[in-house]
């Protein structure tokens, strides 16, 4: 593996994305567990906020071990400003996404944990190899065994994701909606604001219906919108959650600073009523997340 992992035309800017994603590089290449890294750098564009992806195959065996400590890993290499965030979104694949302090702003990364010797790990499209162990003498074997990534994905769907979890997943979908907002690339901003505003709602539901919350009768709701404004309608916080909510639906994708820290705002208000200690254990990160992003 080399130092720099990507070389740049002369008098050009170093994207700062770079930077987080070769130091992760650098660490997981010194496990011989794992078998190749592929990086694709972020996008050449105007106003792109930076987005880069790292792409591990590991030995099928350690697969899961990877994916458990990779957050703990990404933390203590490059920090970040908010918990790793698992991204359920992306088929075929254990992806999680990390918002890293570079300079006075935050970038994306992405990375991916695929079992080695699979269809799953070949390089993804517009990567960069980074490291290949496949004609090591005495390697370790490529993916011992049937290829687990079926069964951890299963498990990682069935698995209940908790409000930290939800918090992050809204924090982390607008820092992506702003900037796809922003570019003008409205149709992925729409989409992504959908995704965004059904993670608020999920922090909603875990933290007022699905649990020992305050509201009655909670198997009047089941899953999805139907029926949502009536069962938040049934106790003072629902409403108010319920008015926060709508004032964030209505706003739509935030396209300048000024919008984005009113959805920022109205984001924290809500889960600050449903779940008011969730909100305190993460005051620093998300002090943090206003501050990168120029709205404190």
């Amino acid at each position: 593996m080399t130092a720099t992992l990507v070389s740049d035309p002369p008098g050009t800017a170093r994207p700062t994305a770079l930077a987080c994603l070769e130091r992760v590089a650098a660490v997981l290449g010194t496990s011989p567990e794992v078998r190749a890294l592929h990086a694709v750098p972020p996008p050449a564009e105007p106003h792109h906020d930076g987005e880069a992806l790292l792409q591990a195959a590991v030995r099928g065996d350690r697969l899961a071990d990877l994916w458990n400590v990779l957050d703990t890993l990404v933390q203590s290499e490059v920090g970040a400003v908010l918990p790793g965030w698992r991204d359920r979104s992306v088929p075929g694949a254990l992806e999680s996404v990390h918002l890293i302090p570079q300079g006075d702003h935050l970038v994306r990364l992405r990375v991916r944990a695929v079992a080695a010797g699979t269809p799953a790990a070949e390089p993804p499209a517009g990567s960069r190899t980074l490291l290949d162990r496949s004609h090591e003498d005495g390697a370790p074997a490529e993916a011992p065994g049937d290829d687990p990534l079926p069964a951890l994905l299963a498990a990682e769907h069935r698995r209940d994701r908790d409000p930290v979890e939800l918090l992050t997943e809204t924090l982390v979908r607008l820092h992506i909606v702003h900037a796809d907002a922003r570019a003008g690339r409205s149709l992925e901003a729409y989409g992504g604001f959908t995704l965004l505003c059904t993670a608020l709602r999920e922090l909603l539901r875990v933290s007022l219906i699905a649990g020992a919350g305050p509201v009655p009768e909670p198997e009047q709701y089941a899953a999805g919108w139907a029926g949502f404004d009536a069962t938040l309608a049934l106790t003072p916080i629902g409403r108010s959650c319920r008015g926060e909510l709508r004032a964030l639906i209505a706003a739509g994708p935030p396209v300048d600073n000024a919008a984005l820290a009113r959805a920022t705002e109205l984001v924290l208000r809500t889960a600050d009523r449903a779940a008011p200690a969730v909100v305190a254990g993460l005051v620093g990160p998300t002090d943090s997340y206003r501050r990168y992003l120029h709205l404190d």
